[in-house]
């Protein structure tokens, strides 16, 4: 009984801030109104047509508005002969939602997949948003730990620009944890110089 308080507790707590970026407007999709006749839906609905499955449209200011706009680039006439689809060939690209992906069998772990590459030497980069709390980096942090690799070097910050863009640890079989310092989960849309140089740095060998 009191673990179930506590979850239901946690569980409301939680819900009052964005999960995919904590200090990141929480919003709400607003599905939009028939009626709504505004400029900018005007000019989108010329440019594109009228979208069969029109996405819930989020305020402005929203970090999501992105994913908003991106029907209708998908869905521009423009866009989809520059592509070379041909006309009646594939109906209205959509974003993929979490129940409507088309495979039958889930993964409920990969870290048996990393181990195995990893202690066969492969090169390995595994990094973490340090604001996101849909997969927190202390859960990465967590498992990356139970492969029990001797760490062979320490926690340090890395720095871009002389500031300190996140923290890394070093493993042995060639495998490196990362931070992004103001990362969210999907840690290159929110900090993308950080990430490019973090990549840049890792792909050429040099230390982050």
């Amino acid at each position: 009984m009191l673990c179930a308080q506590a979850m239901d507790k946690f569980n409301r707590l939680y819900d009052e801030i964005s999960s995919p970026h904590i200090l990141y407007k929480k919003c709400a999709y607003v599905s939009p109104r028939p009626n709504d006749q505004t400029s900018e839906r005007k000019m989108l609905k010329e440019e594109t047509g009228a979208l069969k499955r029109p996405p819930p449209r989020p305020p402005m200011d929203c970090h999501n508005f992105g994913n908003y706009l991106s029907y209708f680039w998908a869905n521009n006439n423009v866009t989809r002969e520059t592509l070379g689809i041909k006309k009646g060939s594939k109906d209205e690209w959509v974003r993929c939602h979490d129940g409507d992906l088309p495979y039958s069998r889930d993964i409920k772990s990969s870290i048996i997949y990393h181990h195995n590459m990893t202690t066969k030497g492969y090169r390995a980069l595994v990094y973490s948003g340090d604001h996101d709390a849909v997969i927190p980096f202390r859960g990465t942090q967590s498992w990356v730990r139970s492969l029990s690799f001797i760490v062979i070097n320490q926690w340090r910050a890395w720095h871009l620009d002389g500031q300190s863009a996140g923290f890394t640890i070093g493993y042995t079989n060639n495998l490196a944890f990362a931070t992004i310092k103001g990362g969210g989960h999907t840690a290159p849309e929110y900090q993308p110089e950080r990430c490019l140089a973090m990549f840049s740095r890792w792909v050429s060998g040099e230390p982050l």
